[in-house]
Protein backbone atom coordinates (compact mmCIF):
# COMPACT_ATOMS: atom_id res chain seq x y z
CA UNK A 1 0.00 0.00 0.00
CA UNK A 2 1.13 3.28 -1.10
CA UNK A 3 1.65 5.81 2.10
CA UNK A 4 0.45 9.75 1.32
CA UNK A 5 3.46 11.85 0.12
CA UNK A 6 2.62 13.94 2.86
CA UNK A 7 4.60 11.90 4.88
CA UNK A 8 7.45 11.88 3.55
CA UNK A 9 7.01 15.34 2.41
CA UNK A 10 6.82 15.75 6.50
CA UNK A 11 9.85 13.74 7.04
CA UNK A 12 11.94 15.27 4.92
CA UNK A 13 10.69 19.05 6.02
CA UNK A 14 12.17 17.71 9.30
CA UNK A 15 15.43 16.66 8.19
CA UNK A 16 15.96 20.17 6.39
CA UNK A 17 15.03 21.66 9.55
CA UNK A 18 17.53 19.93 11.55
CA UNK A 19 19.95 20.22 9.23
CA UNK A 20 19.18 24.18 9.41
CA UNK A 21 19.58 24.02 12.86
CA UNK A 22 22.62 22.31 13.22
CA UNK A 23 24.46 25.40 11.14
CA UNK A 24 23.79 27.67 14.39
CA UNK A 25 24.51 24.83 16.98
CA UNK A 26 27.70 25.92 18.49
CA UNK A 27 27.41 22.98 21.05
CA UNK A 28 29.11 19.98 19.48
CA UNK A 29 27.08 17.29 21.46
CA UNK A 30 23.64 18.76 20.53
CA UNK A 31 24.99 19.22 17.12
CA UNK A 32 25.33 15.72 17.06
CA UNK A 33 22.13 14.96 18.75
CA UNK A 34 19.79 17.32 16.10
CA UNK A 35 21.71 15.66 13.02
CA UNK A 36 21.11 11.82 14.41
CA UNK A 37 17.28 12.59 14.89
CA UNK A 38 17.02 14.38 11.54
CA UNK A 39 19.06 11.63 9.55
CA UNK A 40 16.33 9.03 11.29
CA UNK A 41 13.62 11.10 9.65
CA UNK A 42 15.42 10.20 6.12
CA UNK A 43 15.74 6.94 6.99
CA UNK A 44 12.31 6.71 7.67
CA UNK A 45 11.67 8.56 4.52
CA UNK A 46 13.50 5.88 2.83
CA UNK A 47 12.47 3.45 4.19
CA UNK A 48 8.64 4.09 3.25
CA UNK A 49 9.99 5.55 -0.22
CA UNK A 50 12.00 1.88 -0.47
CA UNK A 51 14.87 4.10 -1.64
CA UNK A 52 17.45 1.91 0.47
CA UNK A 53 20.49 3.93 -1.06
CA UNK A 54 19.17 7.17 1.17
CA UNK A 55 18.67 4.48 4.00
CA UNK A 56 22.02 3.22 3.68
CA UNK A 57 23.65 6.69 3.92
CA UNK A 58 21.51 7.97 6.41
CA UNK A 59 22.47 5.51 8.74
CA UNK A 60 25.91 5.59 7.98
CA UNK A 61 26.02 9.39 9.64
CA UNK A 62 23.50 8.11 12.22
CA UNK A 63 26.09 5.87 13.70
CA UNK A 64 28.70 8.06 13.03
CA UNK A 65 27.39 10.83 15.16
CA UNK A 66 26.28 8.35 18.34
CA UNK A 67 29.71 7.29 18.13
CA UNK A 68 30.99 10.79 18.38
CA UNK A 69 28.34 11.21 20.94
CA UNK A 70 29.17 8.30 22.87
CA UNK A 71 33.05 9.72 22.89
CA UNK A 72 32.13 13.18 23.70
CA UNK A 73 30.08 11.95 26.90
CA UNK A 74 32.85 9.25 27.78
CA UNK A 75 35.06 12.54 27.79
CA UNK A 76 33.11 14.56 30.01
CA UNK A 77 32.63 12.01 32.76
CA UNK A 78 34.58 12.81 35.64
CA UNK A 79 37.44 10.12 36.14
CA UNK A 80 39.28 9.42 39.70
CA UNK A 81 42.26 11.36 40.65
CA UNK A 82 44.13 9.38 43.24
CA UNK A 83 44.43 11.19 46.35
CA UNK A 84 48.48 11.20 46.13
CA UNK A 85 48.21 13.64 43.60
CA UNK A 86 44.46 15.30 43.90
CA UNK A 87 46.12 18.39 45.48
CA UNK A 88 48.17 19.14 43.06
CA UNK A 89 45.43 19.07 40.04
CA UNK A 90 43.31 21.42 42.29
CA UNK A 91 46.19 23.58 42.99
CA UNK A 92 47.96 23.50 39.59
CA UNK A 93 46.20 21.71 36.93
CA UNK A 94 42.39 22.60 37.97
CA UNK A 95 42.03 24.26 34.15
CA UNK A 96 42.64 20.53 32.64
CA UNK A 97 39.76 17.99 32.60
CA UNK A 98 40.33 15.56 35.14
CA UNK A 99 40.43 13.01 32.37
CA UNK A 100 42.77 15.47 30.63
CA UNK A 101 44.79 15.47 34.13
CA UNK A 102 45.39 12.17 34.19
CA UNK A 103 46.15 11.45 30.19
CA UNK A 104 49.07 14.01 30.86
CA UNK A 105 49.81 12.54 34.28
CA UNK A 106 50.38 9.32 32.88
CA UNK A 107 52.67 10.97 30.09
CA UNK A 108 55.05 11.71 32.84
CA UNK A 109 58.15 9.80 34.03
CA UNK A 110 58.74 9.49 38.10
CA UNK A 111 61.84 9.43 39.09
CA UNK A 112 63.83 9.55 43.09
CA UNK A 113 67.39 11.41 43.12
CA UNK A 114 69.02 11.67 46.55
CA UNK A 115 70.08 14.75 48.56
CA UNK A 116 73.24 16.29 46.70
CA UNK A 117 71.63 15.24 43.51
CA UNK A 118 71.40 17.70 40.83
CA UNK A 119 68.29 18.40 39.10
CA UNK A 120 69.71 20.02 36.18
CA UNK A 121 72.89 21.92 35.77
CA UNK A 122 73.19 25.84 34.89
CA UNK A 123 73.60 26.35 31.18
CA UNK A 124 73.22 22.71 30.36
CA UNK A 125 70.36 21.41 28.22
CA UNK A 126 67.62 18.83 29.56
CA UNK A 127 65.31 16.49 27.67
CA UNK A 128 62.16 17.35 29.48
CA UNK A 129 59.97 19.16 31.52
CA UNK A 130 60.18 18.51 35.75
CA UNK A 131 58.06 18.45 38.31
CA UNK A 132 58.86 18.34 41.91
CA UNK A 133 56.30 15.88 43.52
CA UNK A 134 57.57 15.26 47.74
CA UNK A 135 60.61 16.64 48.88
CA UNK A 136 62.72 20.05 48.77
CA UNK A 137 64.97 21.36 46.03
CA UNK A 138 67.07 24.78 45.80
CA UNK A 139 67.87 27.11 43.09
CA UNK A 140 71.87 27.83 42.87
CA UNK A 141 73.22 30.27 40.97
CA UNK A 142 77.15 30.85 41.42
CA UNK A 143 76.90 28.33 44.23
CA UNK A 144 74.76 30.92 45.77
CA UNK A 145 70.97 29.60 47.04
CA UNK A 146 68.39 32.03 45.20
CA UNK A 147 64.77 29.90 45.74
CA UNK A 148 63.80 27.08 47.13
CA UNK A 149 61.39 24.61 45.32
CA UNK A 150 58.85 22.53 46.85
CA UNK A 151 55.91 20.19 46.07
CA UNK A 152 54.13 21.25 43.01
CA UNK A 153 56.58 23.76 41.74
CA UNK A 154 58.56 23.02 38.04
CA UNK A 155 61.81 22.98 36.56
CA UNK A 156 63.63 23.60 33.43
CA UNK A 157 60.29 25.12 32.23
CA UNK A 158 61.82 28.09 30.77
CA UNK A 159 64.09 26.01 28.76
CA UNK A 160 60.90 24.02 27.14
CA UNK A 161 58.67 27.66 26.82
CA UNK A 162 62.09 29.98 25.37
CA UNK A 163 63.97 27.15 24.05
CA UNK A 164 66.95 28.68 26.47
CA UNK A 165 69.20 26.33 28.70
CA UNK A 166 68.56 26.31 32.52
CA UNK A 167 70.33 29.88 34.55
CA UNK A 168 71.01 27.85 37.31
CA UNK A 169 71.78 24.77 39.17
CA UNK A 170 68.67 23.05 40.65
CA UNK A 171 69.75 20.23 43.36
CA UNK A 172 68.17 18.11 46.17
CA UNK A 173 67.90 19.28 49.04
CA UNK A 174 66.30 16.15 50.80
CA UNK A 175 65.77 13.15 48.86
CA UNK A 176 63.30 13.74 46.43
CA UNK A 177 60.63 12.52 43.94
CA UNK A 178 59.95 14.35 40.64
CA UNK A 179 58.09 13.51 37.23
CA UNK A 180 59.49 14.30 34.00
CA UNK A 181 57.65 14.56 31.07
CA UNK A 182 59.78 14.59 27.75
CA UNK A 183 60.46 17.02 25.36
CA UNK A 184 59.44 14.53 22.45
CA UNK A 185 56.18 13.60 24.28
CA UNK A 186 55.09 17.18 24.78
CA UNK A 187 55.63 17.47 21.29
CA UNK A 188 53.35 14.52 20.40
CA UNK A 189 50.93 15.63 22.70
CA UNK A 190 50.20 18.65 20.42
CA UNK A 191 49.75 17.29 17.52
CA UNK A 192 47.06 15.06 18.99
CA UNK A 193 45.80 16.99 21.83
CA UNK A 194 45.92 20.53 21.17
CA UNK A 195 43.48 21.68 23.55
CA UNK A 196 45.07 20.11 26.24
CA UNK A 197 48.81 20.75 25.24
CA UNK A 198 47.70 24.54 24.68
CA UNK A 199 46.10 24.04 28.63
CA UNK A 200 49.41 22.91 29.85
CA UNK A 201 51.51 25.71 28.12
CA UNK A 202 49.21 28.05 29.82
CA UNK A 203 50.19 26.96 33.11
CA UNK A 204 53.75 26.49 32.71
CA UNK A 205 53.65 30.26 31.67
CA UNK A 206 51.53 30.92 34.87
CA UNK A 207 54.41 29.48 36.89
CA UNK A 208 57.43 30.87 35.68
CA UNK A 209 55.52 34.53 35.84
CA UNK A 210 55.13 34.05 39.19
CA UNK A 211 58.42 32.87 40.30
CA UNK A 212 59.85 36.16 37.90
CA UNK A 213 58.39 38.02 40.02
CA UNK A 214 59.04 36.45 43.36
CA UNK A 215 62.62 35.77 43.01
CA UNK A 216 63.65 39.21 40.77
Amino acid sequence: MQCPLTTTVLLQNIYYIGTAIGFIIKEILWLRLVLIVAGLCMIARGLILQDYVIVFWMSLFAVINLVQVIRILLEKKEVHIDVEILDLYRKIFIEMKTREFMIFWKMGEEKRLHKGQFVCHDNVQTDGVIQIIDGTAVVKKNDKVVAQLTRGYFVAEMQYLMDEKPSADVVAETDIRIIVWKHAKLRRLKETYPDLYNKFHLILSKDLTYKLKRYL
